[in-house]
């Protein structure tokens, strides 16, 4: 079933356990994801970046996964991930995105809320939400983003402020990690599920190690973001079926044991975070 994040994650607040959120890169990434879902009988939020969406086309993504969606048992949002500028938004909701995110956290904290204000506005007319940022988690190896800890007093601030229905904040993780590396301020999410009411995000969660994405089911984390282990899970399993079938040109078969490997990294991330 198609779903919001409004309609999803505030069953999340006091449970033991958080939605992962996995980004997309390929139609065959849909039915992958909602089938692993449906394996452990668990809620998932598909997403897809301005980028990504971009480049196949906002409508084809609104389409299939709305479709794939409806005909789900388990509830299945699509989101788009990390949009900057309110254009891409624009098109993410005509094309069916039952949630949008918009990313303000390189801006001043007034054009943050001034615009996160318009987009939630606007979203209200589609029955979508949205998902804002403060504080900002960096991209390893880009200076796009800055590396800026979320202020709790901000963050209340911020949410109340804007209207977002849920809120990223910045508590250690990092933006494409290949190593379970990164380690998460509890001290400070504390502090921040403390100030704000509205269910927490946190993105860059490909390097947390599985411990701590255990023990964030504890806190007011309802949305985990996961996209960078997918695509090496993916990228390995590939690399290997070109490796041993160099002559094989046929798509279904390649994309058989990368499809594969993607799912059991989304199925193992679901079981740390509680389903």
């Amino acid at each position: 079933m198609l779903v919001t994040l409004d309609e999803l994650l505030p069953k999340y607040l006091n449970e033991d356990a958080a939605v992962g959120a996995f980004n997309l890169a390929v139609f065959p990434d849909i039915p992958t994801l909602i089938s692993a879902a449906e394996e452990l009988n668990a809620p998932i939020i598909l997403q897809a970046s301005p980028m990504v969406s971009e480049f196949i086309g906002y409508d084809y993504w609104g389409m299939l996964a709305a479709e794939m969606a409806k005909r789900s048992p388990v509830p299945v949002v699509m989101h788009l991930d990390h949009a900057n500028n309110t254009e891409a938004i624009w098109k993410a909701l005509d094309a069916g995105y039952s949630s949008v995110m918009f990313d303000g956290s390189q801006l001043p904290f007034e054009d943050n809320v001034r615009i996160t204000q318009e987009v939630v506005k606007r979203a209200e007319k589609y029955g979508a939400s949205v998902e804002a940022e403060i504080g900002s988690v960096a991209y390893l190896g880009r200076d796009s983003h800055k590396d800026q800890l979320t202020d709790p007093k901000e963050a209340a601030a911020f949410a109340d402020a804007s209207g977002c229905r849920c809120l990223a904040v910045s508590v250690g993780t990092t933006h494409m990690m290949r190593t379970q590396t990164a380690n998460i301020h509890f001290d400070l999410l504390e502090e921040i599920q403390n100030e704000v009411k509205v269910p927490l995000v946190i993105h860059g969660s490909t390097g947390l190690p599985d411990d701590q994405l255990v023990k964030m089911r504890a806190y007011h984390i309802c949305k985990v973001n996961i996209g960078t282990a997918l695509r090496v899970a993916f990228d390995k399993g590939l690399r290997a079926e070109l490796a041993a079938r160099p002559g094989d040109y046929v798509y279904k078969d390649l994309l058989q044991r990368p499809l594969k490997d993607e799912k059991e990294v989304v199925k193992h991330k679901m079981r740390q975070l509680g389903f």
